[in-house]
């Protein structure tokens, strides 16, 4: 039988292994991205969060000020990268991503550039949290849906 000190230690070593039990990912770091990263710190819905945008122009500002905050917060490890590989073993992947409307170009065409930004976007998000659920918060958010259930190869129960 072990001691109490073998038990506290072992329980130490095992925890820095440990894959967390409640990772939720935000995917895109804009006006919507941050509410969402602050409303899921905020309530305390992960031990596990991570920010992932490929252009790096505000995600260091943002990631900073929300860790400055997180010292408030019960989330222990907060991440934030442009490499998708931070968003492996996510429960939850919050995408927020999208490309903005250009003046004079037409929704249809918006459409197609944000389907054709999803098609890199999604393959990443699979490859490292392949059973996860997937919440769409990109406009519009009915096309979009479907186009990253199709492009996720998920259950439909997967990608809300």
């Amino acid at each position: 039988m072990a001691t109490l000190k073998e038990k506290l230690i072992a329980a130490v070593a095992e925890g820095e292994a440990m894959v967390p039990n409640n990772k939720i990912t935000v995917v895109g770091v804009g006006q919507v991205g941050v509410a969402c990263a602050i409303s899921i710190l905020g309530e305390s819905l992960a031990d596990e969060f991570a920010v992932v945008k490929v252009l790096e122009d505000n995600l260091k500002g943002e990631m900073m000020d929300v860790k400055h905050g997180s010292l408030l917060l019960q989330t222990s490890k907060i991440v934030a990268d442009k490499d998708y590989s931070v968003t492996a073993n996510s429960k939850i992947v919050v995408v927020t991503a999208e490309v903005r409307q250009q003046e004079g170009k037409s929704r249809f065409y918006l459409v197609q550039r944000n389907a054709n930004v999803f098609k890199f976007i999604i393959p990443q998000i699979i490859k490292y949290s392949p059973d996860c659920i997937v919440i769409v918060v990109s406009n519009p958010i009915y096309i979009f849906t479907y186009v990253i259930w199709k492009l996720s190869g998920l259950s439909k129960h997967q990608v809300i």
